[in-house]
């Protein structure tokens, strides 16, 4: 029995969520009314991010991939969790909606130990930016996720390991129905609340560090 850890980024790993900054940096008017409607689930993730990097001339990716790497800030505790995770035999998968361009240098600069990266790219080939989606909803899932973390879930885990799954917002319920435990914050943390699943609140990987650490905390009730 492995325990496995499916952590999202943007918003989850990065205080920001990235794709969101990336729009209000490169195409604010357009891009409002489609986070909003992504975010009140009037539009599918998939359909959303799509049109959002359509509103973005090719020529302006360098740029985007620029802005997005100077921009990521790393919510505090992030090195020390996958070390820990590390210590303690888990195995971590960062299952991202987000892009390489900033997700795999994040990953690749803080952590030492060995982790799965789930993300996706964009091709610039166009005249507009196009997502190209590395995982996408497979017969199981009712479609939408763009990146499908149920999908990578199923393929990842093996019958009999526990499931940790880490997030912040509306991209990762699904995920986190999955899951046997999850960390939550933000929007995500409303929604599990209304789910009941079990859980606990972040705000930083040292929160998550000093649970996981102690045997007697919630976490372990479900493992």
């Amino acid at each position: 029995m492995t325990v496995r850890v499916v952590c999202d980024f943007d918003g989850t790993i990065s205080e920001r969520d990235m794709i969101v900054s990336i729009m209000r940096h490169f195409a604010p008017e357009a891009s409002e009314p489609i986070i909003q409607a992504v975010r009140a689930g009037e539009r599918s993730v998939k359909d959303g991010v799509e049109a959002m990097f359509a509103l973005i001339p090719s020529e302006k990716y360098p740029d985007v991939v620029a802005y997005a790497q100077e921009a990521t800030i790393v919510r505090r505790g992030f090195p020390q969790f996958i070390h820990t995770c590390a210590q303690l035999g888990w195995k971590v998968a960062i299952v991202s909606g987000g892009f390489d361009f900033f997700v795999e240098p994040v990953i690749h600069n803080l952590s030492t130990a060995p982790v799965d990266i789930y993300c996706n790219r964009i091709d610039a080939s166009g005249p507009r930016l196009r997502v190209v989606w590395s995982k996408p909803c497979d017969e199981a899932c009712d479609g939408g996720c763009g990146l499908c973390k149920p999908r990578v879930i199923r393929e990842m885990v093996e019958p009999g390991d526990p499931v940790i799954a880490i997030g912040d917002g509306v991209t990762d319920v699904k995920a986190a129905k999955m899951a046997d435990f999850v960390f939550a914050r933000s929007d995500l943390l409303r929604l599990v609340r209304e789910l009941g699943l079990p859980h606990l609140p972040f705000e930083t990987f040292d929160d998550i560090t000093a649970a996981i650490l102690d045997k007697r905390s919630e976490v372990y009730a479900h493992l």
